[in-house]
């Protein structure tokens, strides 16, 4: 009897790795690609959907043995981080704790802005992402599932009405040097979805001028209209830097382009600016932060920014988990009710197998008349499955209550070996009579 897939996540966040190790194991595009196929050759694995966003890199999996796929996931996360293995501080869940886990983190209840919106949209695009090759029916349900959860979770509670997100949290840091930000002229670099997410929260806090930087002019210009900002070349930036007030970085570039040295050539020492990088790997070098009149912060600099901000909505914590556990414990449900599938499915196949010969052992030699027989298959047939219903019914509430699928399988081992127990049942009964 086949063994029901383990399932397991493993990876690394906010919560157990800072930025430096974190932007070593950022995946997107092409690298993404590449590692997909890999992991979908790699026989440990049987499902995969890997989830990258600035401050999580996980990989949700399936295979024979959880550990098994465990350590082969977090091997093949160090290669493409080109790091020796044992260097990331990764954390590993099984079973309902790797369930529970992404229903939490699609509801943004484990994000570092509580309640972000962004999660749940990175979520879904995660899982389409995800090719047939490594994506099957365990995967796709728990993932349908955790999005449903998500998206009651927003409907339903205060947790991410007005919440704020990792843009808004950065401006909030950005208030705290100047106060207003009313009247200042603002750089950002991006025009992706954390640039222009910045773009909208700088609008609502009344700034005069915003500059939209990006390596493709037509780009900044097509964003730029949308937003109502100036469209710059990446390469303006230094001539902009004696003008604005803020600069935020949000590129998916791989390198840091805003140096210690380059920066300090545009800036003019007897001014403030702000610098906010909230990107992941990092836009700045870590050396601006010494230069004159500078403030550098990073997307681990925004914890501080959510403990004050977000006291507020702790009290809906409790109505988003209660919905989690409700709807994590559905696909729970269903996804135990898997270990009893291949037993159920042995027993009813010898059961129809045995009464087809039994039928045919019974019916007349010679000439039959043809309805008449396929009527007696039919009934036999229906009769058959009233009666193995209940069986089948006992054996789904048993795998629905056993929490330990060790204990079930050993449990099934004894109970019905398919092809065995009835085919030897019935030699003994005809042997007797």
């Amino acid at each position: 009897m086949s063994r029901p897939r383990d399932l397991v996540v493993t990876g690394l966040s906010h919560r157990t790795a800072p930025i430096e190790l974190r932007e070593r194991y950022e995946l997107s595009g092409e690298r993404l690609r590449r590692w997909a196929a890999r992991i979908a050759d790699l026989d440990e694995v049987a499902e995969c959907v890997v989830l990258s966003t600035c401050n999580r890199t996980e990989c949700y999996a399936t295979g024979p043995s959880g550990s098994d796929v465990a350590v082969a996931v977090r091997a093949e996360l160090d290669r493409a981080a080109g790091l020796p293995r044992g260097q990331a501080r990764f954390f590993n869940l099984e079973g309902y704790d790797a369930v529970r886990h992404l229903f939490r983190v699609t509801s943004g209840l484990d994000s570092l802005v509580i309640g972000e919106a962004q999660i749940q949209g990175q979520v879904a695009n995660a899982y389409e992402r995800a090719g047939t090759e490594v994506l099957g029916p365990v995967l796709h349900r728990l993932f349908q599932s955790a999005l449903a959860a998500g998206g009651r979770v927003r409907a339903t509670t205060s947790i991410s009405r007005g919440a704020a997100s990792i843009p808004s949290a950065a401006v909030e840091l950005a208030r705290k040097v100047y106060g207003s930000l009313a009247g200042r002229s603002v750089l950002v670099a991006g025009t992706g979805e954390m640039g222009r997410l910045t773009v909208r929260c700088l609008r609502g806090e009344g700034v005069q001028r915003v500059f939209l930087a990006s390596r493709h002019r037509g780009r900044a210009e097509r964003v730029g209209r949308e937003l109502d900002a100036i469209p710059v070349d990446r390469e303006a930036i230094w001539g902009l830097m004696r003008e604005v007030d803020l600069l935020v970085t949000a590129t998916d570039a791989e390198a840091a382009f805003v140096t210690g040295n380059r920066l300090a050539a545009a800036h003019d020492d007897s001014r403030k600016v702000v610098v906010l990088d909230i990107a992941v790997p990092r836009n700045v070098e870590e050396t601006v932060s010494v230069l004159p009149g500078v403030f550098l912060y990073n997307v681990d600099d925004l914890q501080r920014v959510v403990d004050q901000t977000l006291s507020a909505r702790r009290f809906e914590n409790d109505g988003a988990e209660a919905i989690i556990e409700h709807h994590a414990g559905r696909y729970w449900v269903w996804h135990r009710t898997r270990m009893a599938a291949p037993l159920i499915r042995g027993m009813r196949e010898a059961a129809h197998r045995i009464l087809a010969a039994d039928l045919e052992a019974r019916l007349p030699a010679g000439p039959r008349d043809v309805d008449r027989t396929e009527e007696l298959r039919l009934a036999s047939r229906t009769l058959l499955n009233k009666i193995l219903h209940g069986p089948t019914q006992a054996l789904r509430r048993l795998a629905e209550q056993t929490e330990d699928e060790r204990e079930f399988q050993e449990f099934a081992a004894h109970f019905f070996e398919p092809g065995d127990t009835w085919e030897s049942s019935r030699t003994a009964r005809n042997g007797l009579g």
